[in-house]
C-alpha cells in the first residue's frame, strides 16, 4: 500500500475545504455535549469526508446529514462500541486488534449504505485480509488524534484528517486499485477542439 499516496490525498482534501472540515468538527464536538447527537453527527462528518474525496461541493451543514440516518448510526454506534467493550474486557490485546479491524467500517456504513452490522462485517474482513496496512494505517491515525487532543484546536484539525484518511483508504481497500476513487485534485480539464465529443473531458494527470 502506498501510504504517501494516501496522506498526500488525504492533505489535498482537507486543505481543499480546510475551513469547512474545522467548522463542522466543532459544530460536531458542541453538539455532542447532547450524547444523543453524537452518532449521527459523526456520521456527518464522514458522510463530508466521502464528498470531498470525491471532489463534491461541501458545506459546513452537511455535518448535520447524518440525522437522516439516526438510527443507523445509533445502531451501528451501539454495535461497535459493545464489540470493542468485551474486546478490551478480554485481556486488552483482542480489543486492540478489533480497533484495527474497525477501521473500514464507519466509511463503509456512509459509503455502502449498509447496516451497522454489515459494516462491521466487510471491515473486518478487510482487516483480517490485509492487517498489516490495516494495523500500520490504524497506528498512524492514532498517533495523529493523540497529538490533536492535547488542545482543542488541535482536535479541530486532526479529528477531519483522520476521518478523511480513514474514507480515503476505505477506497482503496474496497476497489483495491489505485484510482479507486475520483478526487478532483487528481484530474485536469482538457478541451480538445479537434473533437466535440471530447470537449471538457477529464483525464488523470
Amino acid at each position: 500500500m502506498d501510504y504517501e499516496k494516501i496522506f498526500s490525498d488525504t492533505w489535498d482534501v482537507f486543505k481543499e475545504n480546510f475551513m469547512t472540515y474545522i467548522i463542522a468538527t466543532l459544530v460536531a464536538m458542541i453538539g455532542s455535549i447532547l450524547i444523543v447527537t453524537i452518532a449521527p453527527l459523526f456520521y456527518g462528518l464522514v458522510d463530508m469526508a466521502v464528498r470531498g474525496v470525491k471532489g463534491e461541493p461541501i458545506d459546513y451543514k452537511d455535518v448535520f446529514s447524518g440525522f437522516d440516518h439516526f438510527v443507523r448510526s445509533w445502531g451501528f454506534a451501539i454495535v461497535a462500541a459493545v464489540l470493542l467493550l468485551v474486546g478490551y474486557m478480554l485481556l486488552i490485546i483482542p480489543g486492540i486488534i478489533l480497533s484495527i479491524l474497525l477501521l473500514y467500517a464507519f466509511p463503509l456504513l456512509v459509503i455502502r449504505g449498509y447496516s451497522g452490522v454489515d459494516a462491521i462485517k466487510e471491515s473486518i474482513e478487510i482487516g483480517k485480509n490485509n492487517f498489516l496496512d490495516t494495523a500500520i494505517i490504524s497506528i498512524i491515525l492514532w498517533i495523529i488524534s493523540a497529538i490533536g487532543s492535547y488542545v482543542v484546536i488541535g482536535s479541530l484539525i486532526t479529528t477531519p484528517i483522520v476521518v478523511i484518511a480513514s474514507v480515503v483508504v476505505t477506497y482503496r481497500m474496497i476497489e483495491n486499485n489505485d484510482t479507486a476513487y475520483t478526487y478532483v485534485a487528481d484530474f485536469e480539464e482538457i478541451d480538445d477542439t479537434s473533437s466535440d465529443t471530447n470537449e471538457g473531458v477529464q483525464r488523470p494527470l
